[in-house]
């Protein structure tokens, strides 16, 4: 909605006549004319547009030698009945069109035969009444200038929503609170419900040990817990109130590039470290797809044994090209095999996500600072994504992702679903994501896109010729049925994967 309005806003501003502002596709389920304009809601929960004067309505409709009717008011014509036979206006005139001029070029009045058309008037169609739209109130008779403002307000409006939404989920969650140097402190702002730490590491608490190795920073931890991925125990020890504090923690695992969890204590009868069994299969991951399930035992990866956790992280970070894995498996007490292919580790990267990630479920003490969010966390958070959304766009044009990867509307619903369940500023997050994806996305230089549109004016700024309209229309219509074709491939796989048929 907010990338229409942006055509729009600048549209009215440039005096071009926008005939309709349509949230969704299809047909319309709800509409409302205020002023020129018709706003409506379209039963297809997909897109929008702005229907601007010039881009929709046929030059010809009226034609020299074609019967019409005309309705006057105060000496011009305020309706232009297209069809002679239709009875709805009794009143009107049944004519010939011997001159016609609906543009006024010139700048004369417009004219039909020998009577002067309003410039508000109507075409009375069967169904609907459209006004007619003299050049002057046309997108191509505007400045270069204007129209490219016209255009590209649509994708900026996306950036300023992923702006400001940015900015507030800084200003709520804040930043982490750095020492002198800058570093993090290890001071515990929240401990996460369900995680190893809860219950035992407390919000206040300051780690001062990891195995007995002393920790200074929340960057220096991270360096130690990266290399103790695979351990299953480990000693913490934190100052709470001037006194020292030690718990040993089972860290959970997560294997993004396979998409499992290890499993936590409280989630089983007798517990053992050391086994290395899947706690949690994430939906539509690689081994969720594979047929890999929560409390299997995994025996071994492509013939060699796998003891314990490390050695399988290992495995799984050696396999950085995501070759298919064979997985040996316990079911109840059955020996099960499963090939599994795991994400590639830059497409794992390139999402702001490690290959491997050990959790304890907690986070340091967060401050929060208004100026440094509405600047820092918000041109950082629109950085981060677009740098994001670039190295997906390389991977999927060099073949590292396939276009069967792509998720589309079904597939960001999901994702919208699951982002809503895990609180606001997951929601939040994503939705900042998706805006800063659709302005990027429209801003490429492709015909029936927003960049493609501005590629056709910065050509015409630079030879001072416009584009032909025929081709350009031409080049719109068939890069527009290649992107909905897309969209329906996109959609089916979507599907397939929603109720795991893929």
């Amino acid at each position: 909605m907010l990338h229409e309005l942006g055509h729009f806003i600048m549209a009215r501003r440039a005096g071009i006549l926008c005939h309709e502002f349509a949230i969704g596709m299809g047909p319309i389920v709800y509409s409302k004319k205020k002023g020129e304009t018709l706003y409506s809601v379209r039963a297809i929960p997909i897109g929008g547009f702005v229907s601007m004067a010039g881009e929709e309505i046929n030059d010809d409709l009226v034609k020299v030698g074609k019967d019409i009717k005309v309705r006057k008011e105060n000496g011009r014509i305020t309706h232009i009945i297209l069809n002679p036979e239709d009875e709805r206006y009794p009143s009107a005139e049944r004519v010939t069109v011997e001159f016609v001029d609906l543009k006024a070029q010139d700048g004369e009045a417009l004219m039909i035969n020998h009577m002067e058309v309003d410039e508000k008037a109507f075409y009375v169609l069967k169904d609907k009444k459209i006004q007619i739209a003299p050049y002057n109130r046309q997108f191509d008779s505007k400045t270069l200038w204007q129209r490219f403002t016209t255009i590209f307000a649509g994708p900026m409006m996306n950036f300023i929503l992923a702006f400001f939404l940015f900015a507030i989920i800084a200003m709520v969650v804040g930043f982490p609170k750095t020492d002198a140097e800058g570093n993090t402190t290890l001071e515990i702002g929240h401990v996460q419900a369900g995680q190893p730490a809860y219950g035992n590491i407390e919000v206040g608490d300051t780690i001062t040990h990891i195995d007995g190795e002393p920790v200074q920073s929340w960057e220096e931890m991270h360096q130690v817990m990266s290399a103790k991925q695979g351990q299953r125990e480990i000693l913490f020890t934190v100052d709470r109130d001037g006194q020292s504090h030690d718990y040993t923690l089972t860290p959970v695992i997560f294997l993004v590039a396979i998409g499992i969890q290890s499993e936590r204590e409280e989630d089983v009868a007798v517990w053992d470290p050391e086994v290395v069994r899947i706690g949690n299969v994430i939906n539509n991951g690689p081994a969720a797809s594979a047929g890999l399930q929560t409390g299997d035992l995994i025996l071994s990866v492509d013939g060699n044994p796998v003891p314990d956790w490390t050695t399988l992280i290992e495995a799984v970070r050696a396999n950085a090209e995501g070759s298919r894995m064979l997985f040996e498996v316990e079911r109840d007490g059955a020996t099960e095999t499963f090939e599994v292919e795991p994400y590639q580790h830059d497409l794992i990267e390139s999402q702001g996500a490690p290959v491997v990630q050990s959790r304890i479920g907690i986070s340091p003490v967060h401050e929060r600072d208004i100026p440094r969010a509405l600047f820092s966390g918000s041109i950082t958070g629109i950085i981060n994504s677009s740098t994001m959304i670039f190295d997906t766009l390389s991977m999927l044009f060099s073949g590292v992702v396939g276009v069967g990867d792509l998720a589309g509307p079904v597939g960001i619903y999901s994702v919208t679903a699951s982002a809503f369940q895990q609180g606001l500023i997951s929601l939040l997050s994503w939705t900042a994501l998706l805006s800063v994806n659709l302005g990027i996305l429209n801003l490429l230089p492709i015909p029936a896109l927003d960049g493609g549109r501005i590629v056709f004016l910065g050509y015409e700024g630079i030879t001072r010729k416009k584009v032909n309209k025929t081709v350009e229309n031409y080049l719109h219509l068939i890069m527009f049925i290649l992107l909905i074709t897309l969209l329906l491939f996109v959609t089916y796989n979507d599907i397939l994967r929603l109720f795991n048929l893929g």
